[in-house]
């Protein structure tokens, strides 16, 4: 038989996908937020990415946010929904919209931050009852699943008290409510009833460890086989929690045995949802928050072990705002540092430095910072002969007439929205073709 060949650019695929998104719901907004505008920027990202119905959802709080659920089960039908803060209050306002796309599992996580909220038990019992009716009225066909509240290293001894009473009466209540409760507090935690040392450094971020025992607690629920495994490595002291903690996950996950894109950088990188955005490519989240060029170069050596074949590099936004009295000559020696180390480390890799974008005015960082990210963007389309990188304007297309971060393309003035993410995913979409064949061809 002839074989039929199809070819769908990168491009036309991201606007189908985002065309078919969940619409929002209708609820009530929470009345409290811990951090509005995190809260605003993950949740108008996550009301325009789609969910069907052979998906399997993760909705909660802090560790469902920092897991990398796709790569722990290899599967880009595994997704998370999760935003660090949440109370139960705004599980039940966006659970509506996930719902309504009647995905095959859903998995809720909160309670934590009411309790540390001031919430009172029965308050979150209620909501809770409430989520789970919304899910059964409108997907009656999805299995829910209640992730049982861990303590968190800032909770007082009343507050773990607390958590441990909650945990008793979800499991009291789970079949009446309609959900099948996981104990994953006795997973996680010690005889003092705290976060295990061994799984957090700061008893509020899961690491390697806290994240391999997390998925092989709900493996059994998900259906498909856990594969993170923590590796125990040198942790890098000078670094943030947050940055140790997301690098000892990286270690945790299998190592890529085919050739892998890879997107380095800060917060604008590991926010946005790559491997929904790039389905059917072996797409790698190497981003971490609050990162600068230093942290990415002592990092440059593991990454090297990604089998990458193409590099997606965005960064110093954070060397900007960190040192604003240091002159951006020396920000971009840093980054030639930078670029050699890659280049050294992985000669075969195609690397593609993309522009810092600009600021907003609605961030307090903004004053006289554009002008600094105008130099350095200069610096590096200047370099790319040199350095033998390709230069990404990312900047231009999502500045308005002021050379501003536009308005709609941002929550906060530096992170992006929905929007934002969608149309630096259509640029990096250019002139990359998947070819999809007729399953039927000889």
């Amino acid at each position: 038989m002839r074989k039929k060949l199809f070819l769908l650019t990168l491009a036309t695929l991201v606007a189908v996908t985002f065309a078919t998104s969940c619409k929002k719901e209708t609820a009530v907004e929470p009345f409290w937020y811990t951090n509005q505008p995190y809260f605003l920027e993950k949740h108008t990202l996550y009301a325009e990415l789609p969910i069907d119905t052979s998906c399997i959802v993760l909705v909660g709080d802090d560790f469902i946010d920092r897991g990398m659920w796709s790569d722990f089960f290899g599967s880009v039908k595994v997704i998370g929904r999760g935003i660090t803060y949440d109370g139960t209050e705004h599980l039940r306002y966006r659970i509506g919209g996930i719902a309504k796309a009647q995905p095959k599992k859903i998995f809720l996580s909160a309670g934590a931050r009411d309790i540390m909220h001031g919430d009172d038990n029965a308050v979150i019992l209620e909501h809770i009852s409430e989520i789970c009716g919304l899910i059964k009225e409108v997907s009656p066909v999805s299995l829910i699943y209640y992730i049982g509240v861990t303590p968190l290293g800032e909770m007082t001894a009343e507050q773990v008290a607390q958590t441990a009473e909650l945990n008793n009466s979800l499991a009291e209540s789970a079949e009446e409510t309609g959900f099948t409760f996981i104990d994953m507090a006795t997973v996680l935690t010690d005889e003092s009833g705290a976060i295990n040392p061994a799984y957090s450094w700061n008893g509020m971020l899961l690491n390697g460890a806290g994240y391999e025992a997390y998925a092989k607690a709900i493996e059994p629920f998900i259906g498909l086989t856990a594969l993170n495994k923590a590796q125990e490595k040198e942790v890098k002291a000078e670094r943030f929690d947050h940055y140790n903690h997301r690098l000892s996950i990286f270690r945790s996950l299998p190592n890529s045995e085919e050739s892998s894109i890879i997107m380095l950088g800060n917060s604008l990188t590991n926010n946005a949802p790559w491997k929904e955005l790039f389905p059917f490519l072996n797409i790698l989240n190497r981003g971490i928050s609050g990162d600068v060029i230093e942290g990415i170069i002592d990092r440059v050596d593991e990454i090297a072990d990604e089998n990458a074949n193409k590099i997606f590099l965005m960064t110093s936004t954070n060397d900007l705002l960190n040192e604003q009295e240091l002159p951006v000559s020396e920000i971009w020696a840093k980054y030639e540092s930078l670029i050699k180390k890659l280049k050294e480390e992985m000669p075969n890799a195609l690397i593609y430095v993309q522009s810092v974008l600009p600021l907003n005015p609605k961030t307090k960082f903004y004053e006289g910072n554009n002008q600094r990210i105008f130099e350095l963007n200069k610096l590096l389309d200047a370099a790319k002969d040199r350095y033998g990188y390709i230069y990404l304007d990312i900047a231009s297309l999502l500045s308005d007439a002021n050379g501003d971060l536009a308005d709609a393309y941002t929550t906060d003035g530096i992170h992006l929205s929905a929007t934002g993410y969608f149309i630096w995913a259509k640029k990096l979409a250019e002139g990359n073709r998947l070819i999809i064949l007729d399953p039927n061809f000889e």
